[in-house]
């Protein structure tokens, strides 16, 4: 496994894990799949419950396309028919980190350009988009509520919160709990329970 570095503006650092192998993605994949179950099984056992969780199998083939060895034209065709079936289009090119977490997986929509840093919650209807090319940058333990937007290059720091139906235009520094239309800091984040089953990072 690569790792690349990223800060945002108001200091939180990101590690974000590019996997070189297969084995790499099955790391991301299990990440993700303690962040649902809050335990690990085999390959066998999550792909068997792949076929009733939407979400897991959404992330399933979004961790496996990521990686372009052998099968990737295989991977990425399963993943491009979830992604367009669900309207869950979260990107096998993005930059996401360890436990991504989809809520319902259904009705969001992910620029390829953003990065997601580590226990991250996405729910549905959420959009991080951009039209000029500046990436949003997501810090580690951050929930995005349902109907979030954001917009363009915005960076969220590491522990935040984003309430629901919320429109983010500005930076979101760390350790904070945002709301509203425009989106505005009303103070600290005092829920650290909407991340559960946090996956620990190994280096």
């Amino acid at each position: 496994m690569k790792f690349e570095h990223y800060k945002t503006r108001n200091g939180s650092e990101i590690d974000i894990p590019i996997p070189t192998s297969y084995r790499d993605c099955l790391e991301l994949l299990k990440s993700d799949y303690f962040r649902i179950y809050g335990r690990v099984d085999s390959l066998g056992v999550i792909w068997l419950k792949s076929f009733r969780d939407r979400a897991l199998k959404h992330l399933f083939w979004l961790r496996f396309a990521s990686y372009r060895g052998c099968l990737y034209p295989i991977c990425k065709l399963r993943h491009e028919h979830y992604k367009l079936k669900y309207d869950c289009r979260v990107h096998a090119g993005s930059k996401i980190g360890y436990g991504l977490y989809l809520g319902h997986a259904m009705s969001m929509c992910v620029s390829i350009r953003c990065i997601i840093g580590n226990n991250v919650n996405l729910s549905q209807m959420s959009n991080i988009g951009t039209n000029e090319g500046n990436q949003a940058i997501i810090g580690n333990n951050v929930y995005i509520g349902p109907m979030t937007c954001l917009i363009e290059g915005v960076h969220i720091g590491e522990n935040s919160l984003i309430g629901a139906g919320s429109i983010v235009t500005k930076d979101v520094y760390s350790n904070s709990t945002a709301v509203g239309n425009p989106c505005r800091v009303i103070g600290e984040n005092k829920h650290p329970e909407y991340i559960q089953n946090r996956w620990l990072i190994k280096r």
